[in-house]
């Protein structure tokens, strides 16, 4: 009976609350300042203990605080950085919501996440280089975050069409 469903590569599902700690804590010293980084880390690791509460929504909400708190004249690239990290975060709290701690993940089932991921990263990084060109503060980090979203959607592109050519085999 299993090796008519072949199994591929996998990892264990605590692998997703472990991921959304360490989103949340690299998002919260990328973007939060002075007494606040020690909230929004103390808070991360709260969110991956807790990830089906509403925890993770409020890390998200102190995060975008934390940018908008921040003074606009300093708008640099660091914007295509939140907008990636906050992305990232949104996606690992809603895949850490949906799989079991104790299950194991199939790095195939990741595919279709990824290549939404990366679409929405090409879109928002095309976004984040316009306002930083309109600013006059354009550098070299939006144009590195939607080369890198075009080979995350490559990427899961090619885990999608691998599992599909699997299927009609």
């Amino acid at each position: 009976m299993r090796a008519g469903f072949p199994i591929g590569p996998w990892v264990p599902g605590v692998v997703l609350p472990i991921g959304v700690g360490l989103a949340g804590i690299l998002t919260s010293l990328l973007v939060l300042q002075d007494a606040l980084i020690a909230v929004g880390v103390a808070f991360s690791v709260f969110t991956a203990v807790r990830v089906r509460t509403p925890a993770p929504w409020l890390l998200v909400a102190l995060l975008v605080v934390g940018q908008l708190l921040r003074d606009p004249a300093g708008l640099d690239a660091s914007l295509a950085g939140v907008v990636l990290a906050l992305h990232l975060l949104v996606v690992l709290v809603l895949l850490a919501r949906a799989v079991p701690v104790r299950s194991r993940l199939q790095l195939a089932a990741l595919g279709p996440a990824a290549l939404t991921t990366g679409l929405v990263q090409v879109v928002a990084q095309v976004l984040v280089a316009l306002v930083l060109a309109a600013q006059g503060v354009l550098q070299v980090l939006p144009t590195a975050s939607t080369i890198g979203g075009a080979l995350l959607v490559l990427i899961a592109g090619l885990l999608v069409l691998t599992r599909r050519a699997e299927r009609d085999e």
